[in-house]
């Protein structure tokens, strides 16, 4: 980084005319005065701030948290199968009538007959006004013929699954912050270009109006210099226009209110210890590659589950149910009577009209697709990683061939007001150098930035997600972006900056 460095000092330290000028304050008052309250105070914020921000309040890693809790869930579901099921229960049933109530009533006779009845099922249900029933069983798997382990295995699966989801939503996390923030660098760079290239326009303007109106000048170069001045005011209002957008995406990926002012603290020439190292890049250690193996073991467990249920399922059960039915509310000990059974449970699958081998059927062909994904995922991880180093070694060329481009460029322009003070040039030339450097400034400060994000992905990597249906789509929109980038005009140099990157720091808005 210290050749990054170097040219960074060399630029910062150009001497650029500058002076107020009603259309910067303008252009400023018109953009930034009405969106920022002015009640609100500027918050420093450096890139690492701005992770951690971000990975405590954002809701990718809420979702994450939450699935992992899901799976946690799901394998202690499974686990439950194998250990034993106890449950207890109370049960009170109150007698409002009673077919049974008619033998008290009646002849003597009857009535005698009666209370010898009543006096020998006393201790028996009928008609009894009052019913407690308590129960106690258990229930136990002896055999399932593997469903319970696999059911097991899958949902572990399933879980390690979401661990990595978790680490991905991370690491994606950080490289959009990453990418957002330069971005927002850069476009605070871009305005500052422009609002130079501004000045220096103005002050050739005023120079030449000066010549021409001492007889020096002629009318048509007063003129050219009033109209460069000019074109100038529609790139500067843009640029502004476009830096506002740019920290509006990094405020939204802070959970920041987007009438929040931020003064972004790091330069995108410095270097984070975070991105220091570049992660694995091996394919089969890539995150979406080991959740689609993941995958692929949960699927073969869900076949191994329907096919269980072509075995007989064996448990073992008990229950433990003293009952009561006493004359008052409330039962005396004495009252209680007991029911206790034990049993074995044995299900013989003989015909289920195919629904076990449905299943079976419906489970192969998940575990069919997950092998294809994970073919997919290996192909998008392995042309991921190979673009994300040819990524970085351009960028790499791209940030020496700028700087050294940026230095001249600075020198030329340098030399061409000196000639153009002194008679030796004319307008046109000093013209074209001012545009040269502002074309060289803009591009260093986008390959730096480039640089910056290149390195930041290399280092996530290995935790980075990878969509194989969308890799091809990716590569080719990349591509045309980088194209369209490299064949733009000076005067679009300034339109729609889409990343961040600054010679001299950031301030923001």
């Amino acid at each position: 980084m210290t050749f990054i460095t170097i040219f960074s000092q060399r630029l910062q330290h150009k001497h650029v005319l500058r002076r107020p000028l009603w259309v910067i304050l303008a252009c400023s008052g018109l953009l930034l005065g009405f969106y920022s309250p002015l009640h609100a105070q500027p918050r420093s914020l450096s890139l690492d701030d701005a992770i951690s921000m971000a990975l405590g309040r954002g809701e990718e890693i809420s979702l994450a948290k939450a699935g992992v809790r899901a799976a946690e869930g799901n394998v202690e579901i499974a686990t439950s199968g194998m250990l034993p099921q106890i449950a207890a229960s109370a049960n009170y049933t109150r007698l409002l009538k009673s077919q049974y109530g008619s033998t008290t009533t009646g002849t003597a006779d009857t009535s005698a007959i009666s209370k010898a009845l009543n006096s020998l099922f006393k201790n028996f249900p009928f008609g009894k006004p009052n019913e407690w029933t308590l129960g106690l069983s258990a229930s136990q798997n002896v055999f399932t013929g593997g469903r319970l382990i696999a059911q097991r295995q899958a949902a572990e699966a399933r879980k390690h699954s979401a661990d990595i989801d978790l680490t991905a939503a991370e690491a994606q996390l950080v490289l959009n912050v990453t990418q957002s923030y330069y971005d927002a660098v850069l476009a605070d760079t871009i305005v500052k270009i422009s609002r130079d290239a501004l000045a220096q326009a103005e002050e050739v303007d005023r120079q030449t109006e000066l010549q021409y109106k001492v007889g020096e000048k002629a009318e048509f170069d007063a003129l050219r210099t009033r109209v460069a001045r000019d074109n100038q005011i529609p790139i500067v209002l843009q640029a502004e226009n476009d830096r506002s957008q740019a920290y509006y995406r990094l405020k939204q990926l802070l959970n920041l209110s987007l009438d929040d002012s931020l003064v972004l603290t790091t330069p995108v020439v410095d270097s984070l210890a975070r991105f220091a190292m570049q992660s694995d890049s091996s394919t089969e250690n890539r995150s979406s590659v080991v959740q689609a193996s993941l995958n692929v073991d949960a699927s073969q467990a869900q076949i191994r589950v329907a096919k269980a249920y072509h075995w007989p399922q064996i448990s073992l059960f008990s229950q433990y149910s003293p009952v009561a039915y006493p004359d008052n509310f409330f039962p005396n000990f004495n009252e209680w009577l007991t029911n206790w059974t034990a049993g074995v449970n044995i299900s013989i699958p003989i015909y289920t009209g195919g629904n076990i081998g449905g299943n079976v059927d419906v489970a192969e062909a998940g575990a069919d697709q997950a092998i294809a994904r994970l073919e997919q995922a290996r192909e998008a991880a392995a042309m991921d990683s190979r673009i994300a180093f040819d990524n970085l070694h351009a960028a790499q060329a791209n940030l020496r061939s700028t700087a050294s481009t940026a230095a001249e460029a600075q020198r030329a322009y340098e030399i061409a007001s000196v000639r153009f003070s002194q008679g030796i040039s004319t307008e046109v030339e000093l013209d074209d150098a001012r545009l040269q450097e502002e074309q060289a400034r803009a591009n260093w400060a986008r390959a730096v930035r480039n640089y910056q994000v290149a390195r930041a992905k290399l280092a996530l990597l290995k935790d980075l997600p990878v969509n194989p249906a969308q890799a091809t789509v990716m590569q080719s929109t990349a591509q045309t972006a980088v194209t369209q980038q490299q064949a733009s005009s000076p005067q679009q140099t300034f339109t729609a900056p889409a990343s961040g990157a600054s010679p001299s720091g950031a301030t923001g808005q």
